[in-house]
């Protein structure tokens, strides 16, 4: 199908007002839309929608029709854009007022680390939104990129970088992805080895209620480039004895998006965040029978008829800075800002 085609497919889909997914895995040019009937009949294999708290239920898109495409236009990439985010000098003044009050809690509690998080609105939506992820589809072939639509969330579309695992029968492939930094710094600082450290550690003890510590490897902790920004990541393998959904229930949120020790560091989040994360840094993929892929849903955003809301965090330690934690903010904001005036 070209992919003229199957962009009219999904659009004349969405005008019915019915679910549908088009993802894109990382360095593929393959772009795959699940769409879903009126009247479905559930099946084994779905696309799975979670958001970030657990009290919130899970969406599934079924692929009642599943279309392919071919899809390699490229955008020209530019390291930084100017955007005119709504209201963001109170933004930015509640955001750095929230990460000294959590710093100051850091040094007082068990609290190690605590991923804040808040989001960025942008007024000067004019185009199909359809066109806005071709854009993401150009600028961003390294990373995870979907657009979905349901009802019960309406439209969300991102770039993602982070793995939370692929699992092929008993065998279990994750990652652990954290510090932040612009492409071409010359060294990791401390405050972002550190952090890396946490999640490492994290992941690993929550598999190894899982496997037998015999299977589990870590590769060396390596640098990876995701748009204009790098990571540190290290790649996790185990055997598991677990579903998927148990997996998946032990895991979110890694470190990478909630904090150490994670139930105090949700708390936390649940009770002093200002915004309702919704599906930001909860996690969608597909499930089936045979194999299960699941990303953490960061870089992305949701758009409101002429409104982009781009949500974006950070993690918080007491070797953080408020206001770098804000220049973070804006950086990793700049992955979708692009998208927008592109």
């Amino acid at each position: 199908m070209t992919s003229l085609h199957f962009f009219d497919a999904i659009n004349r889909h969405y005008q019915n007002g019915l679910p549908f997914v088009a993802f894109r895995n990382p360095s593929e040019t393959k772009i795959t839309a699940f769409l879903q009937a009126k009247h479905t009949e559930k099946k084994d294999s779905y696309f799975l929608i979670s958001p970030f708290s657990s009290e919130n239920q899970p969406s599934r898109i079924y692929g009642d029709q599943i279309l392919t495409s071919e899809y390699t236009s490229e955008v020209t990439n530019v390291d930084h854009v100017t955007i005119e985010w709504d209201k963001i000098t109170d933004c930015r003044q509640e955001h750095i007022q929230l990460i000294s009050s959590t710093i100051d809690t850091i040094a007082k509690t068990n609290l190690k680390k605590v991923v804040l998080a808040t989001a960025l609105e942008w007024n000067g939506v004019t185009k199909d939104f359809l066109a806005y992820f071709k854009t993401i589809l150009s600028l961003y072939p390294n990373t995870f990129n979907y657009v979905l639509f349901h009802p019960e969330c309406g439209i969300w579309m991102g770039a993602t970088p982070e793995c939370l695992f692929t699992m092929k029968g008993s065998s279990v492939s994750t990652m652990a992805l954290a510090g932040t930094r612009v492409s071409g710094s010359s060294r990791w600082g401390k405050k972002e080895l550190e952090e890396q450290n946490f999640v490492v550690s994290d992941i690993t003890n929550t598999l190894l209620d899982f496997s037998d510590k015999n299977s589990l490897t870590l590769s060396e902790v390596e640098t990876v480039q995701a748009g204009h920004l790098e990571h540190l990541r290290t790649t996790i393998k185990a055997q598991v004895t677990s579903s998927p959904f148990q997996l998946a229930k032990a895991l979110h949120p890694t470190p990478a998006v909630g904090g150490v020790p994670k139930n105090s560091a949700v708390k936390f989040i649940l009770k002093n965040e200002s915004i309702d994360r919704s599906l930001y840094s909860g996690f969608l993929g597909i499930v089936s029978p045979n194999e299960t892929n699941f990303y953490v849903n960061l870089r992305c955003m949701e758009i409101l008829d002429n409104k982009a809301k781009v949500y974006v965090g950070g993690g918080i330690t007491e070797k953080s800075s408020a206001v770098k934690e804000w220049e973070e903010v804006l950086q990793k904001a700049n992955t979708m800002a692009k998208v927008l005036v592109s």
